[in-house]
């Protein structure tokens, strides 16, 4: 395995890991935000349900914020994991989708750039100079994937 598939493969652990940076980060400030959120559920569901309280709509909204977005993202950087190891193992098409994943979250990161200066709140900062960093990390694993001797070993190991 060449060095530049090795560090591309860690680069991707980094990926996975400003990815739970960032969403530790967004959960918190969704969390200030709950109750505005609740309110709005309760709203929505009052239409539906006149019986419809405004503690259930709170319960409802933490579960579907912390439960879900928890397991989302656990699964998000478990999948992102997964491809970095069958790339690193040689699979072309793991290489393939890791360089959307990758392009996708530079695009990502330049749009949050230049909208930083507009974040209100710690946590939000936090969880845009994460995505920040995993586009920068996720832009020098692509970078090292499609090198020359890392498109050899992809191609050596296609056959």
């Amino acid at each position: 395995m060449p060095e530049d598939i090795r560090t591309a493969r860690q680069l991707w652990w980094g990926v996975a890991g400003a990815g739970m940076v960032q969403l530790i980060a967004a959960l918190v400030a969704l969390q200030s935000q709950r109750h505005d959120i609740a309110k709005q559920m309760l709203d929505q569901m009052r239409e539906s349900d006149p019986a419809y309280t405004m503690e259930q709509a709170e319960q409802t909204t933490l579960v579907i914020l912390l439960f879900g977005g928890a397991v989302f993202g656990l699964v998000l950087a478990g999948v992102t994991l997964l491809f970095a190891h069958l790339m690193a193992r040689g699979k072309f098409w793991a290489r393939a989708v890791l360089t959307v994943v990758g392009i996708w979250l530079v695009i990502t990161a330049v749009f949050n750039l230049f909208q930083i200066s507009s974040i209100t709140g710690v946590a939000m900062l936090v969880a845009g100079g994460a995505t920040i960093v995993q586009g920068v990390l996720a832009g020098g694993a692509v970078y090292l994937m499609h090198r020359k001797d890392s498109t050899a070993y992809f191609l050596a190991r296609r056959r």
